[in-house]
């Protein structure tokens, strides 16, 4: 590939990632009416990386036309040693920064009240920082001294010149998506959802593979012909990183086409940090939750999705529920109802 066609390829999935986050949070501020989630925070980060990547990838490849590589992609310029070394930092780091996003969204929809899934989270959790730890540490001290990774002598053991750790970041890499990937499946069946809705969820939750296709892409044009121009594989590590950010970004986008006429994105049925309000217009009884499970079903919205446990069942008995009797979160891309350790009761209500 030519220096030129992929500084600007580069660019435009770069603009294609930043216009989707740009998007998303356009959803948050003015159609939900809410501010930032950590898991937004975190795309933005993703984001940043993939330009600092993007700016380290385009002076690697002047200096690279410059100082042309030799045939074992030996180079005369401290220069670019320096760049690509820290462009490596920018791309590994922005690739986690995308699975911080989901690992985040996932702790906002599981309650504490599904002990199986928060476990299952944990070890989720623990296993991705982990291995980012593991990845930093990689680039760190795959060379040693780290000097070497800008010598003109030693520089085929430089960070960006090991195939070694080419191995263990992807390893480490594919191993969190799979774990990332496969977890959605397991909160489908907890969740109170018709069937299309159910599908579409695991669409949306099936778009992760699509990271994982181009993360094997780029791996496998690397042990194919690892002598690979910097041309081609920059814009491969580039397409692998804003495919990440708009995946992540994608389920944010579904209030933009519902509207803001959703019951569930409307100010009065939710607060700026994106919980449900209690008192519910319609019913006598302000302390009802949204999500109730005496709510008959057939009053749900499209859009209106609950996390329910199977282990215990409703009392018939009539009290009057109060706040501490639920948690009651809202989904942060649809306006997903979450409630957990909720004792279900009845009351006088009118709707």
């Amino acid at each position: 590939m030519e220096i030129i066609s992929s500084i600007i390829l580069q660019a435009v999935l770069l603009f294609l990632a930043l216009s989707v986050t740009l998007l998303r949070t356009y959803v948050r501020f003015r159609i939900e009416r809410r501010g930032l989630t950590v898991s937004d925070y975190c795309t933005w980060a993703g984001w940043l990386c993939t330009l600092g990547w993007f700016i380290c990838s385009t002076i690697a490849l002047n200096l690279a036309f410059t100082y042309p590589l030799t045939e074992d992609g030996a180079t005369e310029s401290v220069a670019y040693l320096k760049t690509v070394f820290i462009g490596c930092y920018f791309f590994d780091i922005g690739l986690f920064w995308a699975k911080a996003s989901i690992v985040t969204f996932y702790w906002w929809l599981v309650p504490g009240g599904f002990k199986r899934l928060r476990i299952a989270l944990y070890v989720v959790s623990a296993f991705v920082t982990a291995a980012f730890l593991a990845t930093l540490l990689t680039d760190t001290l795959i060379c040693s001294p780290i000097s070497d990774n800008w010598s003109l002598e030693n520089q085929m053991d430089s960070l960006w010149n090991n195939f070694n750790s080419l191995i263990i970041n992807w390893t480490l890499n594919i191993s969190a998506d799979l774990l990332l990937f496969g977890l959605p499946f397991f909160i489908l069946n907890c969740l109170m959802l018709r069937r299309r809705q159910k599908i579409g969820l695991a669409g949306i939750f099936s778009l992760g593979a699509i990271t994982m296709i181009m993360s094997a892409a780029r791996f496998i044009a690397y042990c194919t012909d690892y002598d690979l121009d910097d041309a081609s594989g920059n814009a491969l590590c580039t397409a692998e990183m804003c495919t990440g950010i708009i995946v992540v970004s994608l389920p944010g986008l579904k209030n933009l086409i519902v509207g803001a006429n959703s019951p569930m994105n409307t100010a009065k049925t939710r607060n700026t940090n994106g919980y449900v309000q209690t008192g519910s217009i319609g019913h006598a009884s302000g302390s009802r939750k949204l999500a109730d499970r005496s709510y008959p079903t057939d009053h749900k919205t499209d859009d209106e999705m609950e996390l329910v446990s199977y282990i215990g069942k409703s009392s018939p008995t009539t009290t009057t529920s109060t706040a501490a009797d639920a948690d009651t979160a809202a989904y942060p891309y649809s306006g997903v109802a979450v409630t957990t350790d909720v004792s279900v009761t009845r009351s006088a209500f009118t709707v």
